[in-house]
């Protein structure tokens, strides 16, 4: 059905753009004219377009003739002047065009989207990032959003964390919207809003920042096709690296040694474990290995896009394929994603004073696996990835090969792999990781996702000059259905009889070819949007005022869950110029939240800036080194109701249990009820976030030199609390209220510097970066007492790690011959300690190693990330690299790859642990503990490492063939690509593994690609 549903969208996509490229067609004529600048002087190098009908340049005398087909109008522009778009008819074939000197960053063509509006970049006052995706296309080739956010724009750490507050909200055309629906194929641009007045109007959504995305549109005269492929080879860069099962055992044995503990394995068991005798009984099973894993995977993209359009429509028309190939090897049905996505972004032009646009999309994502998920209310609580770190390499043979046992009866109807084995178990494994690849049946998930998008844009000049009327009405679908194929099979367990080998059947082979839907995995989200802006923009000679006024409501639903999602804003934006020097900024936002109590639903954001562009002052000097200068500055108090629960300023309670009198029981019983408090009412208030931002932006150096830098500051406070510490335990309930406070600080900055070195050669380096840190302003935490002080967070960095600091190792001249510690060594509280384990240090010199000894050890917040992006052009060839790094970041070694004690899987990290071969007090493991030892694991220094790394997320080469006029197409881009391929990080073995649920490796690899324009 799905395949069929592809067919008939890609024969509609492919019938539409043809219909659309032969609808232009036409018959065509040749026109003159000439070029001028305001003083009637020629200019030669200006260039004429008619649609993507054909350019030309002005000559020297500033002539000009262009053949004309079905154009009605010829765009001529020039660097340093205003561009012009002249309206032209078969009837006057001549013309004159007068171009007008340009104010840097303040025409047309200088806009930036932002919140339900466009200003020219002169005019905004915040800090305010824009990335142009067909500049970033045209030499890195990933498609991925975040491929245009990380290492591309200052003040963003990764792909979403906007001056480090955490997660910013993505805004897509209007509405807040994940990004897996969407990718760089489909946007126009994508701005980056970092201060409170290019936010605000977002409401509760722009605490954290705004990633604004704004997806294409047709544009007149301007027929384009295009087709992209990209296919490529990834590898793992870091697997888990778990002990064999010879290794394990001995490992294993050696922990019950440590703790007095008899052995388990015995010493021939090993041996035979080791040599590989007698598998059926010795298994040593590898879940990493090439039996189930693949050795790389690939990938392919394939995107087409067609636009174009008439004065009266314009359409967009994106599509896209992709298939990403699974890590599993094993199953009757390979591992693989499937996504299909569909944009068909339209403008109508109802009348001359009325347009309409609507959009469509439809994205279907399809993964198929062999069924080895287990599940937990719905939510997946085990796959392939936590079975291979948690399956003991002994716990039983994978494969039993009939040919080895004797008694052919005992496995007398056997569902047989490849004719000749059996699926091993035991009582205790009756699930067997081969057999869940290869006879549990498949899974297919299938996300489905649509979107509607309509709207009206009215211009109400005729009601005053300049006055606009906008509205748009969205609808947002997803949901994912889980088919599953109900099959079950047997596992035997091999048995000594006497001499002879024979197995014992556990469960039952159940074959089945039928699927069921499983309504426990189902899901479902639907986000209803409304928006309309009424903008004014009108210049009264030097005086320029863009004033836009604002209501919003968002409304995200998602199952089981008592209460929507709702966003109420009303904002205004009133921006203000004064010859083209001076900009005064006012925005705010009323908010609405039913969080709030009655007469408290809405809150007022009020936040304003200016700037000053120095360069257009008549003192400036303007045969200088700079060519545009804009100091500016904002500052705003923001609210939101980020907070899960809704009815905090109300109390409510429930029932409980009985309590008896006078020994009656039963129904005749004396009895009252609990009557218990489920929350007291708070008086709580809108959480808040104060914040200024100062900064300048400027081109230098016959604009090849661009710079742009922020200081920042901003307090979050009054946030809702739950005062866990502060409550009196005799209230029997916890108090709500505003309470924590947190406070950032820093820096960020881009340059960037672009060149013609020569006629051939051009070069574009980048270099962005942001210093932050984040400090604990007020929070709720104990009352610590004087020889605890060092546990208190207040005053300190809100990313600390708190932690006992160790001092290596016990060894054995830390102990007396009776096993207790040397004189002059603190008392340990977690329990006796030995040779080997972790030595702390007794920081508040109490003589006693406990928890009052914790002290910040680490901060798990980045200090600064930085990042350095390179293109070098050669006639026809572009060599792309991008560099990210970042500095100040302490983890944990924490995980059960590094804490391992008991029953649990042991990586080879286990083979560093002190012991009888190894008794080095500064050894990278403790001794190894037959049980959760509780002086060892506990985070301190011992686990803490630096995470401090430069890497290469991307290198491309690419070579561009310009196609002819009239040739077959306009252009073709070869590329060849490389991701991930640099690392370095002194700790990237421990950094590059993943664990848990969906832990598929880190990849690294190559692709290569091919984007044709037609």
């Amino acid at each position: 059905m799905i395949k069929e549903l592809y067919k008939k969208l890609i024969f509609f996509f492919t019938f539409f753009v043809i219909l659309s490229i032969n609808a232009q067609e036409g018959d065509s004529y040749i026109l003159k004219g000439k070029v001028t600048d305001e003083f009637n002087a020629p200019l030669s190098g200006a260039l004429v377009t008619a649609g993507k009908e054909g350019k030309t340049y002005s000559d020297q005398k500033g002539e000009f003739q262009i053949s004309i087909s079905k154009a009605t109008s010829v765009k001529v522009a020039k660097d340093d002047f205003e561009s012009q778009e002249i309206t032209i008819s078969e009837m006057n074939n001549t013309i004159s065009v007068s171009l007008i000197h340009t104010k840097l960053f303040l025409q047309e063509t200088d806009k930036i989207n932002l919140p339900f509006g466009k200003l020219e970049k002169g005019r905004i006052v915040g800090s305010v990032s824009n990335i142009n995706i067909e500049e970033h296309l045209s030499k890195d080739q990933r498609i991925g959003v975040g491929s245009a956010i990380t290492g591309k724009v200052g003040g963003v750490f990764n792909n979403a964390n906007v001056l480090g507050f955490g997660s910013a909200v993505y805004i897509v055309d209007g509405i807040p919207r994940s990004i897996d629906f969407v990718n760089l194929t489909e946007i126009e641009d994508i701005t980056v809003l970092k201060d409170p007045v290019s936010r605000v109007l977002y409401g509760s959504a722009a605490d954290k920042g705004v990633i604004l995305i704004t997806t294409k549109r047709g544009k007149v005269e301007k027929k384009n096709l295009t087709v992209r492929a990209d296919y490529g080879i990834q590898t793992a860069v870091a697997k888990p690296k778990y002990l064999n099962a010879a290794d394990y055992m001995e490992v294993y044995n050696q922990a019950n040694l440590n703790d007095g503990k008899a052995i388990k394995y015995s010493d021939t068991k090993i041996a035979d474990t080791r040599n590989g005798v007698n598998p059926m009984f010795n298994p040593d099973v590898d879940y990493y290995s090439s039996t189930f894993l693949r050795n790389n995977v690939n990938y392919l993209d394939v995107n087409m896009e067609a636009s174009g359009g008439t004065s009266k429509v314009q359409y967009m028309l994106t599509a896209g394929l992709s298939n990403n190939q699974g890590w599993l090897k094993l199953g009757s049905e390979n591992e693989r994603t499937d996504r299909f996505n569909i944009r068909a972004n339209t403008n109508y032009s109802l009348s001359s004073k009325l347009k309409m646009n609507l959009d469509a999309v439809s994205v279907f994502k399809i993964y198929n696996s062999p069924d080895v998920f287990d599940l937990t209310n719905g939510v997946v609580t085990s796959d392939f990835w936590t079975k291979a770190q948690t399956n003991l390499p002994n716990s039983y043979p994978l494969l039993i090969p009939i040919s080895s046992i004797s008694d052919p009866a005992s496995y007398l109807g056997a569902d047989l792999i490849d004719g000749q084995y059996l699926l091993g178990g035991t009582n205790e494994f009756t699930r067997n990781i081969y057999g869940d690849l290869t006879r549990r049946g498949n899974k297919t998930i299938t996300d489905r996702y649509f979107q509607i998008n309509s709207g009206l844009d009215w211009d109400l000049s005729f009601l005053t000059k300049g006055l606009t009327f906008k509205t748009n009405l969205t609808f947002d679908f997803f949901n994912t259905s889980v088919e599953n194929q109900n099959k079950s099979y047997a596992v035997y367990q091999p048995v000594m009889v006497g001499n002879d080998v024979s197995v014992v059947k556990i469960g039952a082979d159940v074959p089945s070819n039928e699927k069921s839907v499983n309504a426990a995995e189902a899901y479902f989200t639907r986000r209803l949007g409304f928006y309309s802006t009424l903008n004014y923009k009108r210049d009264f000679g030097i005086h320029s005022l863009d004033v836009t006024a604002l209501s919003y409501l968002s409304q995200f639903i998602v199952p089981n869950v008592f209460q929507s999602e709702k966003s109420l804003n009303y904002g205004i934006r009133a921006n203000y110029m004064l010859a083209n020097k001076y900009v005064l900024d006012f925005s705010g936002a009323v908010i609405g939240s039913s969080k709030m109590a009655p007469g408290n639903r809405f809150g007022f954001s009020p936040t304003a800036g200016l700037g000053w562009i120095i360069s257009n002052e008549d003192f400036f000097h303007k045969n200088g080194a700079t060519d545009f200068l804009e100091l500016r500055g904002t500052v705003g108090l923001l609210k939101n109701d980020n907070w899960n629960d809704y009815f905090l300023y109300d109390t409510s309670f429930s029932r409980g249990n009985y309590f008896n009198y006078s020994n009656t029981s039963g129904n005749s019983a004396i009895r009252n009820q609990e009557l218990n408090y489920n929350n007291v009412g708070a008086n709580i208030d809108w959480q808040k976030r104060l914040e200024f931002n100062i900064g300048f932006e400027g081109l230098f150096f016959n604009k090849s030199l661009y710079a742009d830098a922020s200081f920042f500051h901003s307090k979050s406070y009054d946030l809702i609390t739950a005062l866990n510490n502060s409550t009196p335990d005799l209230l029997g309930y916890t108090i709500t209220a505003n309470n924590n406070a947190f406070v950032d600080n820093g820096f960020e900055y881009t340059i960037r510097y672009k060149k013609a070195i020569t006629k051939d050669v051009k070069i574009d380096v980048g270099y962005n970066t942001i210093f932050s840190n984040s400090k604990v302003s007020k929070m709720d935490e104990p009352i610590y007492g004087p020889n605890a002080q060092t546990r208190v967070r207040t005053g300190n960095a809100s990313g600390a790690m708190f932690g006992l600091t160790a001092n290596g190792l016990y060894g054995v001249s830390d102990f007396n011959t009776d096993g207790t510690l040397v004189t002059g060594l603190p008392k340990v509280s977690y329990g006796n300690v030995q040779p080997g384990d972790v030595k702390y240090i007794d920081i508040n010199n109490d003589g006693i190693i406990d928890d009052n000894d914790q002290s910040i050890i680490g901060n798990n917040r980045p200090d600064m990330q930085y990042s350095l992006d390179l293109n070098v052009s050669y006639k026809n060839f572009d060599f792309y690299v991008l560099g990210v790094g970042q500095v100040g970041q302490d983890q944990y070694r924490n995980s059960a790859y590094f804490w391992t004690y008991g029953d649990l899987k042991y990586s080879e990290t286990a083979l560093q642990a002190y012991g009888p071969n190894n008794q080095d007090v500064n050894a990278t493991m403790p001794r190894l503990s037959s049980t959760k030892n509780n002086n060892n694991y506990r985070n301190s220094t011992y686990w803490l490492y630096k995470n401090n790394f430069f890497t290469i997320p991307t290198l491309q080469l690419s070579y561009n063939i310009k196609g002819k006029e009239k040739g077959m197409f306009n252009s073709v881009k070869l590329f060849v690509k490389g991701n991930n391929l640099i690392v370095l990080n002194k700790n990237k073995d421990i950094e590059n593994l993943r664990f848990g649920v969906g832990s598929s490796p880190i990849t690294k690899g190559v692709s290569i690609g091919v984007l044709t324009s037609f």
